[in-house]
C-alpha cells in the first residue's frame, strides 16, 4: 500500500498538471478524487478511474447485466443440446447444419461475454 506522503505527492502532481480536486472521496481509500484535464475522474491512491452514475442509470445497467446473463445461460444450454445432436447424428447434411448453428451460437456467446466486461 502507498503511504500518506506518496499520496500527497501524487495529488500535488495532479494539481500542478491542471487537474481539479473534487469534493468527493474514493469509496475505498477515502482519498479525494481528481478530475483530469481530459475529463476522466481518478483516485490518486488507488489509481483507478471513477465513474459517477445516477440511480436510474445504475438500475438500467443492472437490468442489462441480468438480461445478458439470461441470454448467456440460454445460449450455453442450446450449445449443450446441439453437442448431443451432433454426437447422435450420422447424416452429413444434418451435421453441416448443426455445425453452422454451433458456430453461430459460439459467436453469440462470445459477443455476450465481451459486452458483460
Amino acid at each position: 500500500m502507498v503511504d500518506k506522503d506518496e499520496n500527497v505527492k501524487k495529488m500535488a502532481d495532479l494539481l500542478r498538471g491542471g487537474s481539479t480536486m473534487l469534493s468527493h472521496s474514493c469509496p475505498d481509500c477515502k482519498i479525494p478524487l481528481f478530475k483530469l484535464t481530459d475529463g476522466d475522474i481518478i483516485c490518486p491512491g488507488c489509481g483507478r478511474k471513477v465513474v459517477f452514475a445516477k440511480p436510474h442509470e445504475v438500475e438500467a445497467v443492472k437490468a442489462q447485466e441480468e438480461e445478458s446473463s439470461e441470454i448467456e445461460a440460454i445460449v450455453v444450454q442450446k450449445i449443450s443440446r446441439i453437442k448431443l445432436k451432433i454426437a447422435e447424428s450420422d447424416d452429413p447434411s444434418e451435421l453441416a447444419n448443426l455445425s453452422k448453428t454451433m458456430t453461430s451460437l459460439y459467436d453469440l456467446l462470445n459477443r455476450v461475454r465481451r459486452e458483460k466486461k
